[in-house]
């Protein structure tokens, strides 16, 4: 195998949040955001898949067995690092044991739900089933600010099963390029939308 060849991505980042497919938003307001989140990760993630030796990145992916979705996964070698991405306010977001997740000093009890948790179950049971060995890795949660008059600081911030980080932090974080495992890669496909067909040579991109 050529380990110099550039990556794939795969399907559409914030496919999931579009007119008629967002099952879960609670207002057009959140819908957006999210949007605008996830197309701020990928635009970090895609041109690192380009690079020669590059990963896979695949875009919405559904959550075996839920109406949730995974924004974006990263396949390099057999190792599979799950990502989520958010747009919220500037401010710091901190979690106490017990006590949950605050930004400043308001209850923000949106980053402590379990979803991260659920979707690496369901992910590592999904590639078992299609007979892959891989690695799902502890899952990234990367935030950015939704306004330019403030920072996203999550030094303290807990997310269940997951590693909380802000935005301009995701290529030091994601670092070094090696291509996907092509099974681990098809296995994941399956859980692409219908429109996202999954094509297995090296060079095309979806």
């Amino acid at each position: 195998m050529n380990q110099r060849r550039p990556g794939q991505v795969i399907g559409r980042a914030g496919g999931g949040l579009e007119a008629g497919r967002n099952q879960w938003a609670a207002n057009a307001d959140v819908a957006r955001q999210g949007h605008a989140g996830e197309l701020r990760t990928a635009a970090v993630l895609d041109p690192i898949a380009r690079t020669p030796a590059g990963p896979t990145v695949l875009h919405d992916l559904t959550i075996p067995g839920s109406r949730a979705n995974i924004d974006h996964a990263l396949v390099r070698g057999r190792d599979v690092l799950l990502i989520d991405s958010k747009q919220w306010k500037p401010g710091l977001y901190w979690t106490m044991p017990g006590l949950g997740t605050f930004r400043g000093w308001e209850r923000f009890s949106y980053a402590d739900k379990t979803t991260m948790t659920m979707a690496v179950d369901k992910v590592r049971a999904h590639l078992e089933a299609n007979g892959v060995k891989a690695r799902v890795l502890t899952p990234l949660v990367v935030i950015w600010p939704s306004s330019k008059r403030g920072a996203v600081r999550t030094t303290f911030l807990r997310i269940p099963s997951a590693r909380a980080i802000a935005g301009d932090s995701l290529a030091r974080v994601v670092g070094s390029s090696k291509n996907a495992d092509p099974q681990v890669v098809a296995a994941l496909g399956k859980l692409l939308p219908t429109h996202h067909p999954v094509r297995t040579a090296a060079a095309d991109t979806w």
